[in-house]
């Protein structure tokens, strides 16, 4: 129903040389995603290229300090979407090639939340971005999970 991605978003309140990405962070966008039938979350890719601060695991009581680090963030999101979405599908893409830190956590959060984790497999990339062939394997992984 609805693309709500924004080129170089990060998932917490923190981007690129630790600027202020609070206007464009997927925290910040989380409302605005329609009545989907299925959800599909790609984020963290920014997150650990602008290497975003990590903080602690935390389910609850988030303050907007707490969501300028990724998974504080991420618990956010993976918190609002899992409660105003309950009859949704919701998937989470882990793209390769980012920090452990962001990975595991990611792993982490998504088995808290009962959401299912795609972690992606040898996607070609050309600086550092899926090429052609890399989107086609992206979608082949994602349908191979989504389709079960």
């Amino acid at each position: 129903e609805r693309n709500n991605s924004y080129s170089g978003s990060t998932v917490c309140h923190t981007g690129y040389e630790k600027a202020d990405y609070s206007d464009r962070s997927f925290v910040t966008r989380m409302d605005n995603l329609g009545n989907p039938d299925v959800l599909l979350v790609f984020g963290g890719t920014n997150d650990s290229w602008a290497k975003a601060p990590i903080g602690s695991y935390q389910y609850a009581d988030w303050t907007k300090a707490d969501l300028y680090s990724f998974r504080p963030a991420f618990c956010r999101l993976m918190d609002y979407l899992t409660k105003r979405y309950p009859d949704t599908r919701i998937y989470n893409i882990t793209n390769t090639e980012l920090s452990e830190d962001v990975i595991n956590s990611m792993d982490e959060i998504c088995r808290h939340y009962g959401v299912t984790n795609i972690r992606l497999r040898d996607i070609d990339k050309q600086w550092g971005h899926p090429s052609i062939k890399g989107m086609k394997s992206i979608c082949e992984q994602v349908c191979k999970v989504v389709e079960e």
